[in-house]
């Protein structure tokens, strides 16, 4: 990635992540300071990106990590300020139901081959041995088509919205990128 383009694809996401950051802290002063901080950190560190394609998901990580460290900055036994912790993300329950709707939803939109082997191993939790005997198919083929149905879900749900994840892989929060044709 240029220099070109990766100065004009922080600033069309820089609007975004300070937005990101605003529903996090409490006043508009702290969020343009710590958007401002982020995008320092972006630039001091441009030369860690490794793929450009996941430049947004790299910004968000320096975003989160810049929250963190503000929060960290705080004294001991500072509470945080009741608009804020009232303001939490969604409880993982909801989350977990918004994105099991939205699955179930794009799963429908995957062509049948693909459909069947993630239904039954995503929603009904069989082995995949058991697909193949169900199916009539190899358990290669069964792999296969379970491998490529998920990514397929993923570029859906990617697509939908702009996924935040916890350290382990969980998703904790999302963002709906197209509010008129997302579900989410």
């Amino acid at each position: 990635m240029s220099a070109a383009e990766f100065d004009s694809a922080v600033a069309e996401l820089s609007a975004r992540v300070r937005g990101f950051i605003r529903r996090r802290v409490r006043d508009d002063a702290t969020a343009d300071d710590l958007a401002q901080e982020t995008l320092l950190r972006v630039y001091r560190s441009r030369a860690a990106l490794r793929d450009g394609q996941r430049l947004e998901a790299w910004l968000y990580r320096i975003a989160r990590t810049t929250l963190i460290d503000h929060y960290r900055r705080r004294p001991p036994g500072a509470e945080l300020p009741a608009d804020l912790a009232d303001d939490r993300a969604e409880p993982a329950d909801e989350v977990t139901a918004a994105m099991t709707r939205s699955l179930r939803r794009f799963l429908g939109e995957l062509p049948e081959r693909y459909r069947e082997p993630v239904r039954l191993a995503e929603f009904e939790g069989l082995p995949l041995a058991k697909i193949a005997l169900r199916m009539g198919l190899s358990l290669t083929a069964v792999k296969s088509r379970v491998r490529r149905g998920r990514a397929m879900l993923k570029k859906k749900l990617q697509d939908c919205c702009r996924l935040e994840f916890d350290r382990l892989g969980k998703i904790i929060g999302y963002e709906r990128r197209n509010r008129e044709t997302c579900s989410c």
